[in-house]
């Protein structure tokens, strides 16, 4: 008895210990705000959601007053390789970045449409909400859709369904192209997988391939594909983007759904669970204001009794609070990052955060590391 006496009253001590040197730390945590670079802020502010505590971090990018680059970036030539977030923004000398699409977990491939450089690497899926960024720096957001041919040898013609997307069609065909990674997803027996390199078919088979450098693999149901197409038969595809203006699109990452749509709070349910809208948890968001500054959020949770994380309600109420004109949600849960000068600013809820597929890394010259006083003017 004696034993478990002193036991308990070593815990009380270390209680009295800890407990506030914990508190303290929350205390550290309110609401500060730090030049970045020029044009680029950073906020941490400490509030309450419905009754439960959260940390917001806060990033925003003023094109008019910075020089920086934002762009998508998987880390990697190969776009299923995945990374935390620290380390693509250090990979880009870049000098912030959050975590951004969704994507599929055993094979690290982005779900939805991903540009970089005007090229396609993945195209739009469920015509889920996408940012685009032009050649000027400027911002649109929209839902959109992807079509297109394959053209073999003189006369066949073939629907393209998607590019990198490993969801496929009974009636269309997918585009793998190299940076989808070194073989083809698994499919089954019923589908064919024509091997193209240097503009001609290689060969055909009806199950997974190696994919050749600068090359690429027509993937569609065995049924559709013709009988009559031959090994060095010539190859080409074209893909287009719904609405035509995202073709011109220079940069572009999906997500979902969408937390404010022109001015208004609006979230749209497509294929979206109620358990994912209503629950708690570390979310991740962009938009931007009606005169073209950036905002990147991130709302850490899964900390009973430090941050709880958010509803996509309440990140949408976040996001207009803000400012923001049109915003969406990213990724969130334990993908949930964003990375300042090469340091993490929030908790995530994985020790480090999880490893994602791509992140919108954020470069700038200038970089400053004073702190000053939280203002809303910035935003």
């Amino acid at each position: 008895m004696k034993k478990l006496s002193n036991y308990y009253w070593s815990i009380v001590l270390i209680s009295f210990i800890l407990i506030p040197s914990f508190l303290a730390s929350l205390t550290a945590l309110g609401n500060i705000s730090t030049d970045v670079a020029d044009g680029i802020s950073h906020k941490r502010v400490k509030r309450w959601l419905n009754g439960a505590p959260a940390i917001v971090n806060i990033l925003t990018i003023n094109p008019k007053k910075s020089k920086s680059f934002v762009r998508p970036s998987n880390g990697s030539y190969f776009i299923n390789s995945v990374k935390r977030v620290k380390e693509i923004v250090h990979i880009e000398n870049a000098v912030a970045g959050i975590n951004a699409s969704y994507f599929k977990p055993d094979n690290g491939a982005p779900i939805g449409l991903s540009i970089i450089d005007n090229k396609i690497l993945t195209g739009p899926l469920f015509k889920r909400v996408s940012l685009g960024i032009s050649e000027n720096n400027e911002y649109i957001m929209g839902k959109v859709d992807i079509k297109g041919e394959i053209s073999i040898g003189d006369a066949i013609k073939l629907p393209l369904f998607n590019v990198n997307q490993p969801v496929f069609s009974k009636y269309r065909f997918n585009i793998f192209t190299d940076k989808w990674g070194k073989r083809t997803p698994k499919t089954s027996v019923y589908y064919s997988q024509v091997v193209i390199k240097d503009n001609k078919v290689s060969y055909i088979k009806n199950s997974r391939v190696l994919i050749p450098k600068d090359g690429y693999v027509i993937v569609g149901p065995h049924n559709r594909l013709p009988k009559n197409i031959k090994v060095g038969d010539q190859v080409s595809y074209s893909a287009q983007l719904v609405p035509d203006n995202w073709n011109s699109i220079k940069y572009a990452i999906s997500g979902g759904p969408y937390l404010v749509k022109e001015g208004q709070r609006f979230i749209d349910k497509q294929n979206f669970s109620r358990r994912f809208l209503w629950s708690k948890a570390p979310r991740t968001a962009i938009g931007y204001t009606k005169g073209g500054i950036l905002i990147l959020v991130t709302v850490d949770g899964r900390h009973p009794g430090f941050s709880e994380g958010a509803t996509l309600p309440e990140l949408s109420t976040i996001m207009r609070e803000l400012g923001a004109y049109n915003a969406m949600n990213l990724d969130g849960g334990g993908s949930t990052q964003m990375v300042i000068n090469g340091k993490l600013v929030n908790y995530p809820a994985v020790k480090g955060g999880s490893k994602v597929t791509n992140a919108l890394v954020i470069g700038g010259a200038n970089a400053h590391h004073n702190v000053i006083n939280p203002s809303s003017d910035d935003i």
